[in-house]
């Protein structure tokens, strides 16, 4: 069941219902806000449309480099299942 939870981004409020756990929501805000500090270089509240746009493509980038690298090590561990098991049978 979903509840509502407040979180703040960017100095301002917000109420989202979720599923998620609230210390998971909690740290999500977090790690946003910190990536806009980042870009803003700590300047508070003067983040613009722009530097929005810029964490946005920030975190798609983790997001992708992420993937990639979960890919590359699942297909490693099913090339050494298969030499695992092919030195079981054999």
């Amino acid at each position: 069941m979903s509840a509502a939870h407040e979180i703040t981004l960017m100095g301002r409020e917000f109420r989202i219902r979720t599923e998620d756990d609230p210390e998971h929501v909690q740290a999500l805000a977090e790690y946003v806000n910190g990536k806009l500090e980042e870009l803003t270089g700590g300047m508070g509240n003067v983040v613009s449309q722009q530097v929005l746009l810029m964490a946005t493509l920030n975190l798609a980038d983790e997001l992708f480099k992420i993937r990639a690298e979960h890919e590359r090590l699942t297909e490693r561990i099913r090339t050494t299942s298969r030499t695992l098991l092919s030195r079981i049978a054999g």
